[in-house]
């Protein structure tokens, strides 16, 4: 007979327990269990779990926590129910569904037909009364002996239901033993975090010090006593005979007309779209070769079982357009399929850009379709609810995933509980940023060794945060990711509450790809927002529609601004080393831009300086062999695409497309029985068709070399056009695009400052706030846009609509007008606010006169109609300086925008041809400029010979700009530097910790 712990927590119930299950499965295996329980109080880890026991030769026992409740009494008892076999497997995830939303009533538990065994965890007094319910006889239950309540156990039994007592006490008893932590020193650690979670301490004579994985040994000593209870435990393990049925979910059903099937539908739409497309793109004489592509493609998504799952991605896509939502053109190899491309799925060609289907669905290798779709971030949403309605809530459900303790959470909680703070704390936490995980820190940093030595509560802390370090902290959603199910949700997955008032899987992503549910990933993309936004702009102001889907990718203005590399804002072009990809680029066409997504990913990286070489004709291009000459040449000889060597070994070898992926799939794992054994056949079908040994080989072998370098084309081409889209509309409309930039970026000084300084480069100023025409955005006014009412300092939403609705009756006509109109609804201090940021400023009197006048002007406005507006006399009392301008507009914008340093000197700039802070980048290294500047600060050091040099700050409007001047220089220009003051500087660009730096060679002040 066999005793195993019948009550095991896991990570995934968080409350406490420390237990990992690959950990727990080991632990098992160690103390040579035949058998583990796992009774977390939902099934997130059940599958996991399950799986490992398999893998190690245990047989798994699967419970479930539940609180019980009696509709009739009013009494909620708790129990652990547990799956016999699959059909009680299943009634766990429908009681584990029920459960997340509350108690479950002791009549659902009867009227399962449950293959479960019940364990009722408390006493009789709390136990709903099991009388006359239908189906018990269903039910195998025990009562139990736990290790929590040795000395509270043997209650007194009265209760007025004489019945049901004496079932109650003719129940076989059972031990219970509760394990919440792996190991007997893990008992802090498990005290830590019931405390991170909130868990209130209710355990008995700190009986939890006993709740650790025991041995077997151990398990035996502590139930020695009620040998009954042992045996009946053993029966209870003997009888379960879990094997969960892991069969592939059916996919579900597109509602088609009755009398029409799901394929003809299907091809009847993929023709109509193929026409439409070929008319549109004036391809029309290319229908042959089009149709037979399509042809097959149907074939294969036939052959597969697909035909739906395509219905149920073109539906909602069509859904999406018609509320006029940009839908992506593309992710992933989904936009290798032309029937994706004529059902509007994807917004790309896959015969032009040479895109094979078999990448994305493979009939040698039988695997859900994984179309995922890009949607704007603000419209994701509403497609979601789209498809709850359509399919029903039992039919789809968003996609639970989970939050782990990383290093600085970690800390930070433990310090919490531990009570260390303070300055010793940050200083943990910032060397933790130097490190992968918090063993290692412990293990290799000098600074945290010494912490350890001096600190005892600080080394407590780092042991314990180091202990929970990746153990789940709470349960999020899962990004992207839905499931759709034919048969409903809970035959395959427990459910909780999720968001949108939606069901949420109790299951990861992994978990339910594995059980062969349909997920779809609809990820909300921010940039698309932003194009519809800059498209709605353009229609707005000029009555002109842009459709981004049909827009020339050949467009002059575009590539002239990708070549200046002027790509902030634009979707995957922004980063730094982007940029410089871009600057020795070049690009001249958009299979251009798709060749730097490419190349632009860890790995291929590497061959980034060969392809520029090449390119630039500064190293000869050459091929492994002529017959791959065609496939390699758009690239340089280089294999840059995962397609192209698929194509290789179709073309050379003489494999089918499907066989090629499989091929890419295997030698990319780096094996090398598996490198070996798919070089053997490489050759042999290459020499079949009568190519030599010798050169199928050094085509194998350059294969193997650029294995993990291709990257999917298809991927790079989509998402090549939401960048084309983005660059387009930069190119041809800067106004639009800089507002909606702008606008996105309210919150970030820093972010906005560089936005307003991108605009300015554009030729697209920004004039200060009017309280008439500004709005919640940086709305377009002629050529230039007007700082948004929303984004100065006390200004919300609901004051910036309260603004606009009083002035759509009638414009203000004067200060005192505006300030009548709006103070009843705006307090005083908003009025300030708006003052200082020039929202008042048209109205023609100084900032000061209507700051000192505006309590006169509340009182005046109080008066009503009793006295008219044009004999309240508004004083000239002047303005304030400079400085004061500048310090107020900083308080209510965040920075200086419309007072300019500069501005005194522009045309002395112009008639010199000097440079601004905001122009220097870059493409000025290593040269020699001369640029306007104000010094904002000086600091002086010595050096090693103690020689005097400085470090100065130097800006315009938008930039600050890093400069040095070495001792002999400064030396001699000591005395003209002047900070707050303008100067005329001549340095030489160089690049200092990835930062522009000058070198300072002459500066005299301009204000002297």
């Amino acid at each position: 007979m066999e005793l195993i712990p019948l009550f095991v927590e896991s990570n995934f119930q968080m409350n406490g327990s420390n237990i990992r299950l690959e950990q727990l499965v080991k632990k098992a295996v160690s103390e040579r269990y035949g058998s583990l329980a796992l009774t977390d109080s939902r099934l997130h880890g059940a599958l996991r779990f399950y799986r490992l026991c398999q893998k190690a030769g245990i047989k798994p026992i699967l419970g479930l926590q539940l609180k019980i409740e009696s509709l009739v009494e009013d009494t909620v008892g708790k129990i652990i129910a547990y799956a016999k076999n699959n059909e009680g497997y299943l009634n766990l995830l429908k009681l584990a569904s029920i459960s997340s939303y509350g108690n479950v009533p002791f009549e659902k538990l009867c009227s399962l037909q449950s293959e479960l065994i019940i364990v009722i965890l408390t006493d009789q007094s709390k136990l709903p009364a099991i009388t006359n319910q239908k189906n018990m006889d269903q039910l195998i239950l025990f009562k139990s002996l736990m290790n929590e309540s040795f000395n509270n156990w043997y209650v007194s039994l009265s209760m007025d239901d004489a019945i049901n007592t004496q079932i109650y006490n003719t129940l076989p008893t059972v031990p219970i033993h509760v394990v919440r932590y792996l190991q007997k020193e893990d008992f802090e650690v498990h005290k830590v975090l019931k405390a991170i979670f909130n868990q209130p301490d209710t355990s008995l004579l700190n009986e939890e010090q006993e709740a650790y994985f025991p041995t077997k040994k151990e398990l035996q000593e502590i139930y020695s006593l009620f040998p009954q209870a042992i045996k009946n435990a053993s029966d209870l393990v003997d009888q379960i005979n879990l094997q969960i049925e892991m069969t592939p979910a059916s996919l579900p059903k597109y509602p088609v007309k009755q009398g029409v099937t799901s394929k003809d539908y299907l091809r009847a739409l993929t023709i109509k779209g193929l026409e439409k497309r070929l008319l549109k793109t004036r391809k029309i004489n290319q229908k042959t070769k089009y149709e037979s592509r399509l042809m097959y493609e149907l074939k294969v998504i036939n052959s597969m079982g697909y035909n739906d799952y395509f219905l149920i991605v073109w539906d909602f896509v069509r859904y999406a357009k018609q509320q006029g939502f940009l839908v992506g053109p593309g992710r992933g190899s989904a936009a290798a399929s032309l029937v994706s491309y004529c059902l509007g799925i994807t917004n790309v060609d896959p015969i032009e850009f040479d895109l094979v289907f078999e990448r994305f669905l493979n009939p040698d290798r039988i695997t859900l379709p994984d179309i995922d779709m890009d949607l704007p971030d603000d419209k994701r949403d509403e497609v979601i609810l789209y498809l709850r309605d359509k399919y029903g809530m039992s039919h789809v459900a968003s996609i639970c995933t989970f939050g782990t303790f990383l290093a600085k959470s970690a800390i930070r909680d433990v310090a919490r509980v531990l009570g260390l703070s303070g300055v010793l704390l940050e200083q943990v936490i910032k060397e933790s940023e130097e490190y992968q995980n918090i063993s290692e820190m412990i293990e290799s940093s000098k600074k945290i060794k010494n912490i350890i030595l001096q600190h005892t509560q600080a080394k407590k802390v780092l042991e314990i945060a180091s202990a929970i370090e990746g153990l789940h902290r709470h349960v999020s959603t899962h990004a992207a990711g839905i499931i759709l199910t034919h048969q409903k949700l809970t035959n395959h997955t427990a459910l909780q509450p999720g968001l949108l008032n939606m069901h949420q899987t109790q299951f990861e992503a992994k978990d339910l790809e594995s059980l062969g549910l349909l997920k779809i990933d609809l990820l909300g993309l921010k940039n698309l927002s932003s194009i519809a936004k800059v498209v709605q702009l353009i229609y707005q102001k000029e009555k002109r529609l842009i459709d981004v889907y049909r827009i020339s990718l050949d467009d002059k203005k575009t590539f002239k601004l990708l070549q200046r590399v002027e790509t902030t804002g634009i979707f995957q072009l922004e980063s730094k080393g982007m940029r410089r990809l871009l600057e020795d680029f070049q690009i001249s066409s958009f299979e251009d831009i798709a060749t730097c997504l490419a190349l632009f990913r860890p790995g291929p990286m590497e061959n980034i300086p060969l392809y520029i070489k090449r390119r630039k004709q500064e190293e000869k291009v050459i091929y492994p062999h002529e017959a791959v000459e065609k496939i390699l040449k758009p690239t340089y000889g280089i294999i840059v695409y995962q397609e192209q060597i698929i194509q290789i070994a179709s073309d050379f070898a003489g494999y089918t497309y499907a066989e090629a992926d499989l091929l890419r799939r295997a030698v990319s794992k780096k094996q090398r029985d598996v490198l070996q054994r798919e070089r053997v056949n490489f050759i042999q079908k290459a020499m079949k068709l009568h190519r030599d040994q010798k050169s199928s080989e050094i085509i194998y072998d350059y294969i193997v070399k650029f294995a993990n370098y291709g990257f999917n084309k298809a991927h790079s081409v989509a998402y090549a056009m939401v960048s084309y889209w983005m660059a387009y509309l930069k190119a041809n409309y800067p106004k639009y695009f800089i507002s909606v930039l702008l606008t996105s970026a309210f919150g970030s000084v820093t972010t906005l400052r560089n936005y307003i300084r991108e605009g300015y480069r554009l030729g697209v100023q920004i004039r200060m706030p009017s309280i008439n025409y500004s709005t919640n955005i940086f709305e377009p006014d002629g050529e230039y846009l007007l700082f948004p009412l929303l984004g100065i300092k006390h200004v919300g939403i609901n004051t910036v609509n309260a603004i606009i609705d009083e002035r759509n009756s009638k414009p203000f006509s004067s200060y005192v007008d505006a300030v009548k109109r709006l103070s009843s609804s705006i307090n005083k201090r908003v009025l300030e606010a708006l003052i200082f940021a020039g929202a008042f400023d048209e109205f023609g009197y100084s900032r000061k006169t209507m700051i000192e006048q505006l309590e006169n002007v509340i009182a005046f406005s109080q008066l009503g109609s009793h006295i008219d507006e044009s004999e309240f006399i508004v004083p000239d009392l002047g303005e304030y300086d400079q400085e004061d301008l500048l310090q107020k507009e900083q308080d209510v914008l965040g920075f200086s925008l419309f007072h300019d340093p500069l501005k005194p000197f522009e045309n002395y700039i112009q008639k010199h041809h000097l440079l601004r802070p905001m122009q220097i980048n870059q493409r000025y290294l290593n040269e020699t400029i001369r640029f306007v500047a104000k010094v904002s600060s000086v600091r002086e050091i010595k050096t090693k010979y103690d020689k005097v040099m400085a470090f100065l700050d130097c800006a315009d409007r938008f930039s600050d700009l890093s400069c040095v001047i070495f001792s002999t220089n400064y030396q001699m220009y000591k005395q003209d530097i002047v900070v707050g003051d303008v100067h005329l500087i001549k340095g030489k660009v160089e690049m200092r910790n990835k930062k522009i730096q000058i070198v300072i060679s002459n500066i005299q002040s301009l204000q002297k």
